[in-house]
Parts: structure tokens; sequence; C-alpha cells
């Protein structure tokens, strides 16, 4: 082999090393600690006022990071896997911040206020024909004691 190959499948071999370690450490990195991370603290009223207004600026702002929503229950379900989902009040009928809970839900009842906190995954599209309205969503949420 000449010296031009050999560079060639020593460059090839050293790129495919950085990517099989790059994947490697990527596949393994651990999950956000949402439990015991404190996460930025947001009204859940607020929270949907912003989704609406600028959307583009709130998916920057919220979308994947951990939050600390408050806001009062309007409603206490389960999810087709059985998680609790507790969706809180905003100041547009019919839309909820919706909470899906990694534990029990406790005693909480429409109508109390709560603290839970999550990961934001952002506002859903609803059906405007129907006049649905999108709702945000937080997933792997806990109740802030």
């Amino acid at each position: 082999m000449d010296n031009k190959k050999k560079y060639l499948l020593l460059f090839v071999t050293v790129i495919a090393m950085v990517a099989v370690t790059l994947g490697y450490f990527l596949y393994n990195k651990p999950a956000m600690d949402v439990e015991n991370t404190m996460g930025q603290k947001v009204e859940a009223t607020a929270l949907y006022e912003k989704f609406t207004e600028d959307s583009t600026v709130a998916k920057k702002k919220y979308s994947n990071q951990i939050l600390e929503v408050s806001g009062m229950v309007t409603l206490v379900s389960k999810n087709l896997q059985l998680q609790p989902v507790v969706m809180l009040k905003t100041n547009t009928e019919g839309a909820a911040v919706n909470c899906t809970l990694e534990g029990p839900a406790g005693d909480i009842k429409a109508g109390h206020t709560v603290g839970i906190r999550g990961i934001c995954n952002g506002m859903g599209e609803g059906d405007a024909e129907l006049g649905i309205m999108g709702d945000v969503y937080l997933v792997r949420c806990y109740l802030i004691k």
C-alpha cells in the first residue's frame, strides 16, 4: 500500500472510533433527575399564555426544560399506561396544562392548588375546526411537597 491509502485508512478508522465512542456515551447518558432537580418556577396560567402569545419564544425557553408549575387542578385521570394525569387550570376555556405523573396522585382532587415538577414537551396542536384548544404538556412529573 502506498502512503496515501494508509493515511486514508487511518483517517477512516479514527473517524469510526470517534463515532462509536460518541454514540456509546450518548446512548448511556443518564436521564435527567426530575424529582430532585430544581426547575424554573411558573404559574400554569402564565405558562399557557406564553405558549399562546408566541409559541416560538416559549418553545426555546421552556421545551425540554424542568419546570415547577403551580396551579389549580381541574381534573385528575389516568392515561392508557394507567399513569395519573393532572390537568391544571388556564385562563382559556377547554385548555389546560397536562401533567403526567410518575408516581401516584395521592388525594389530589379538582379544586386543589398543587405544585408539579416535570419536563415541558411544548404545546399540542388541538383542532381549530372543532374548537379544541391545545394543551401544554409536562411529562415525568412529580408532586412538589
